[in-house]
């Protein structure tokens, strides 16, 4: 399925590419490389169908080339690695790139590329990227699942913190996906019959108070390490 679609992808702009994708991702990577190190606060809201939960702080930490910590009391809802927006961790993987147009939104240009995973076991189909011509930022990332599901993160900047975004909002629409949480009385026995639930809605994250380049010390991210948790 997947080389279909890469198929049909390269066919259609096979008499259009102008742009290699993979020079504008490089760009994208090592503009983010520049980020040593870093530390923010961040405010974690959910707006989900029939789930209430109160907005949640957190605390995130990162190292290149990899490391990542998050720490906050109740922190459950969001998996930690939702958080890092590292374009190594969204570029992961084998993968073909493909690049499809040039599009202008609110007076800024974008690059357009296609990414599609090459390894099936992945549960990722296609992912559209849509990069700033000019500052090498991610802007609007677009992901198509096997399942169907349909995520879509958007990134919103302030100048002084480049390349690290000041809000992430992530909107989701997973389509029914099937549970075993329904408890229910047969022949005096309680068991659990799956149900089908829809799984739709968004994630706000809102980054602030940004320490960058400051030479965080290895030992935050061992485990267990016991850094204060944010109120």
């Amino acid at each position: 399925m997947k080389k279909i679609i890469c198929l049909l992808i390269l066919t259609n702009v096979a008499f259009t590419q102008t742009k290699n994708p993979e020079d504008i991702l490089k760009k994208v990577k090592n503009k983010f490389e520049q980020i040593k190190d870093y530390q923010a606060d961040v405010v974690v809201k959910l707006n989900m169908e029939a789930v209430k939960v109160p907005d949640t702080k957190a605390k995130v930490f990162f190292k290149q080339p990899n490391k990542y910590k998050v720490e906050s009391d109740g922190f459950a809802m969001l998996p930690k690695q939702s958080m890092n927006f590292s374009p190594v961790q969204l570029l992961q993987g084998d993968y073909t790139s493909v690049y499809v147009r040039t599009e202008k939104i609110e007076n800024n240009i974008f690059d357009v590329i296609k990414i599609i995973p090459n390894n099936d076991t992945t549960d990722i189909i296609l992912s559209t990227m849509w990069i700033n011509s000019s500052k090498y930022v991610i802007h609007k990332v677009e992901t198509t699942t096997k399942r169907g599901g349909t995520v879509e993160i958007d990134f919103n900047y302030d100048e002084k913190y480049l390349p690290l975004p000041i809000e992430l909002k992530f909107s989701f629409n997973m389509g029914e996906i099937k549970t075993n949480n329904n408890l229910t009385k047969k022949e005096n026995q309680q068991q659990r019959v799956p149900v089908s639930m829809r799984v739709k809605g968004s994630v706000l994250m809102q980054y602030s108070n940004y320490k960058i380049n400051v030479g965080l010390s290895d030992k935050i991210f061992e485990e267990n390490k016991n850094i204060p948790k944010t109120k």
